[in-house]
Order: structure tokens, then C-alpha cells, then sequence
């Protein structure tokens, strides 16, 4: 797993390494399940989605040799955002070309790079993968069935009774996992990724 406390900055800057492979299996590890979700939430097949995350990797891959970090070009949740479209729109491109693997009405995402920030489920995929990433943090100062009941409830959308049910335990017991949990991944959040960028 990707150490959760590098910084998003020097994380990048290790990545121009081209030959730093343990950096790049740790990009992998951080953003690929964000970015697999995010196109399987806009109509990509399993196997089109894992294509379109290594599109996004390659394309970052090539790109990232002379970066240099400015600010003022905006943050790196709006690049990866606008990465997947992108490679997702080239993909639906390229099969209207060929025999369709990909239903086009069900494809919302040829939205334009302007549109990155209004767009309510890269938001929502992307608070998701934070709050994920930084349970991997967290997860060894608790039990494990205290981490079941907040993925089950928190995560899962489960309601308190269904959860203390499916876990044998009481509603208080549930609410409490819930508070523990979530006071530790805010305290994370906070030293780790302030600006929520990460």
C-alpha cells in the first residue's frame, strides 16, 4: 500500500522518475480504484474501466518527465478528472469506429475539462476515495469488527439496525464505531491532506 503520509507534491516529483517503479505501483495503489470507479459509474464495462485507468497511468506516465509544479494550473483531483474523460472519450471515439462495446446512451462522460469541478459523482467518487484512503491509515488502531460496522454503515450506506444486525451487535455499538472512526479519519484528513487534494 502507498504510504499515506506523502505529500502530494514530492509523491509527484517522484513519479518523473521513469524508472522508480515502486513509486509508480504506489501511484497505482493510491488513485487506480478511483479511477476504475469513477468509469464504471459512467457506464464502463469492468474490462473497459481497468483499460481506461491504465490509459489514464500511461498518459500520466509520459506527461509527468519535465512537470513542474505550479499551483496557479489548478489542483491534481481536476487533472485526474479531466485524465478519465478524456480517455474515455477517446475510447467511445474509437469504437464508434468499431463494433460498439460500449452502450453510448448509457455514457454520460464526454463532458468537457471546464465541467471537472460541477461534476457531482468524480466529487463524490473522489470524497470516497479519500475517506478509503485514509481508513488504510487508520485501520490498525481499531478492531476489525469496529472497521466492519463503519464500512457497512458509513461506507455501504447500511442503516444502524441492519448493520448491528448483520454484525451481532447493539445500535450503540454501531454509533460508536461510527464516531471513533470518523473522529480518527478527520484528524488524518487533516494532517495529511488539508487542502483536499490529495
Amino acid at each position: 500500500m502507498a504510504d499515506p503520509g506523502t505529500t502530494r507534491l514530492s509523491f509527484l516529483l517522484r513519479l518523473r522518475d521513469h524508472a522508480d517503479t515502486l513509486t509508480w505501483q504506489q501511484f497505482h495503489e493510491r488513485y487506480g480504484e478511483l479511477l476504475y470507479r469513477y468509469a464504471r459509474s459512467r457506464g464502463a464495462s469492468h474490462a473497459d474501466a481497468e483499460d481506461i485507468v491504465q490509459e489514464v497511468e500511461l498518459g500520466l506516465f509520459k506527461a509527468l518527465g519535465g512537470f513542474e509544479y505550479d499551483a496557479r494550473k489548478g489542483r491534481f483531483r481536476a487533472y485526474l478528472r479531466a485524465a478519465v474523460v478524456h480517455a474515455m472519450k477517446r475510447r467511445a471515439q474509437r469504437q464508434d469506429r468499431e463494433p460498439v462495446a460500449l452502450d453510448p446512451q448509457r455514457l454520460d462522460y464526454l463532458t468537457s475539462h471546464d465541467e471537472a469541478s460541477s461534476d457531482a459523482e468524480w466529487e463524490r467518487q473522489w470524497q470516497l476515495h479519500r475517506l478509503r484512503w485514509a481508513l488504510r491509515s487508520v485501520a490498525g488502531h481499531f478492531e476489525s469488527q469496529t472497521l466492519r460496522a463503519f464500512e457497512l454503515h458509513v461506507l455501504g450506506g447500511l442503516s444502524v439496525e441492519k448493520t448491528a444486525t448483520e454484525l451481532g451487535l447493539s445500535k450503540a455499538s454501531v454509533y460508536q464505531a461510527r464516531h471513533r472512526v470518523l473522529k480518527a479519519l478527520r484528524e488524518r484528513l487533516a494532517e495529511l491532506d488539508p487542502d483536499g487534494d490529495i
